[in-house]
């Protein structure tokens, strides 16, 4: 049996890999600035904590942990009492909650996860953001040779307004679009993690080899108005096909065709709106998805671990690899939450442990709506009606969507509905976030100058110019670089 400590670790592993954190927020009186420290969570090094207490988007408290890949999380809850400031962030069925006070120069206080009864000292100090922004050579700056255009449309629940930027090759000629649609979490418009900016690297490229671009933020996330929280794949899907007819009737532009390329869940988004769209041009898939939500998330906790120097053997043979695959099958099979939670503490009791103290810290993170609806979703009914050309990229050190297995999924989906239409890509050293990598590990992206690796964007472009049959030569003469 391990200890305490470490179980925690390799939930917490699990959780900070997930990067699903439904925001809202209250609010009262606040320090101003933004204040920086450090956060020991058991890894190798500490991991710099960002409380931003002038933020720009509507709420007064955002939380960045850039080497976990968390950015910009609105505080849900702000209390003042006694001198002291209480922040919560609340993610699946845990809350994390900062308690501070004012000490000088500095303010003091307790990052906690209250439902492990997890408590870390920390102290933040007043800070210059921009010395903490890593080099990110790639991320395009102006000016562009292309058009830049604000993008608003009513989402799928038309209740919601969705904001972003469509860049476009100048001149109203007819042009191709692209619809870029981002992976799990709340995302900005640049699907922006670790300071990259993917999307906007992304469509920069792309714009520049003749296409019309549109990225979004997501619903609840920057200028986008909404609640993220709450909402599942099939809602993304709504907002995507809501995206897909605002650049198609965009009067400023004159776009024909339309491809729609998906990152990680943003994968299983692009499935559904082709699957539900036969018009869709094309369909590209980053990191793609073609599992079950039980056999994904089994497969990525062990991948995750071989890349933190896990032998095959000790990870199979780990107590806590076991009742995590068994908390993911209960919430597979089992008919409501609670039915979930009785199930796998019965079997807790009577094959790990009769002290149950710690049972929960294996299925209760997976108990909120979205996870008990993303562990039973089964892309393969959506693969099934796609009819149109797919190209699905991958890399051999992605250890979120593990390359073959997803991929093996994807093409067997694809041609149980009759669509041979696919090419699969698997690049060397590339990770889950388009980059080339070294190990893999869910905090590298942080510490690599490289946005998207110019491998992955050149067979982007050019499977993208095929396709919407764009003459090179003509594209040659342009001057865009």
């Amino acid at each position: 049996m391990k200890s305490h400590l470490q179980r925690l670790f390799i939930c917490l592993i699990a959780i900070f890999s997930l990067l699903y954190f439904p925001l809202n927020l209250l609010a009262q009186q606040l320090p101003a600035g933004t204040w920086a420290g450090d956060l020991s969570l058991g890894g190798p090094a500490p991991a710099k904590i960002i409380v931003d207490f002038k933020p720009t988007v509507a709420a007064n408290a955002l939380l960045s942990i850039p080497a976990n890949g968390l950015h910009d999380l609105r505080a849900e809850l702000v209390e003042t009492a006694n001198d002291s400031l209480r922040l919560r962030f609340r993610d699946h069925g845990m809350t994390y909650t900062i308690t501070i006070k004012h000490n000088g120069p500095e303010l003091r206080g307790v990052f906690a996860v209250a439902s492990a009864g997890f408590k870390i000292p920390l102290a933040l100090k007043e800070t210059d953001i921009n010395t903490l922004r890593p080099s990110r050579p790639q991320t395009p700056q102006a000016p562009f040779p292309y058009s830049v255009l604000p993008a608003e449309f009513k989402g799928g629940d038309t209740s919601i307004v969705l904001r972003g930027t469509i860049t476009a090759p100048k001149g109203k000629k007819s042009v191709p679009g692209v619809i870029l649609l981002s992976g799990s979490g709340p995302h900005n418009r640049d699907s922006e993690q670790f300071f990259h900016k993917t999307f906007m690297v992304l469509a920069d490229e792309l714009t520049r080899r003749g296409f019309a671009v549109m990225r979004y933020d997501e619903r609840g996330v920057g200028e986008s108005s909404g609640t993220f929280g709450g909402n599942f794949t099939e809602d993304f899907a709504r907002d995507a096909a809501a995206a897909v007819k605002s650049l198609r009737n965009d009067k400023r532009l004159n776009v024909k065709d339309v491809y729609v390329i998906g990152h990680s869940e943003g994968s299983l988004v692009a499935q559904i709106l082709a699957a539900e769209d036969p018009s869709v041009s094309g369909v590209i898939l980053l990191a793609g998805v073609g599992l079950k939500g039980v056999e994904l998330r089994k497969i990525t906790h062990r991948a995750i671990l071989r890349k933190r120097g896990l032998s095959d053997e000790a990870i199979e043979t780990s107590t806590d690899v076991i009742a995590q695959s068994k908390a993911y099958e209960t919430i597979a099979t089992a008919s409501d939450r609670a039915t979930a939670r009785l199930t796998f503490n019965k079997w807790f009791k009577e094959n790990i442990s009769t002290d149950t103290s710690y049972s929960g810290m294996y299925i209760e993170p997976y108990l909120d709506p979205w996870h008990f609806h993303h562990l039973r979703f089964d892309p393969t009914p959506y693969l099934r009606k796609v009819k149109a050309p797919v190209l699905a990229i991958s890399g051999t050190n992605d250890s979120q969507t593990p390359a073959e297995p997803n991929l093996a999924g994807i093409k067997a989906g694809l041609a149980a509905g009759g669509n041979t239409s696919f090419t699969e890509i698997i690049l060397p050293k590339l990770n889950h976030f388009m980059q080339t990598s070294i190990t893999g590990a869910y905090d590298e992206p942080y510490t690599l100058e490289e946005t998207f690796s110019p491998a992955a964007l050149k067979v982007i472009g050019d499977w993208l110019e095929q396709q919407a049959g764009i003459d090179k030569k003509a594209r040659a003469t342009k001057t865009f670089r």
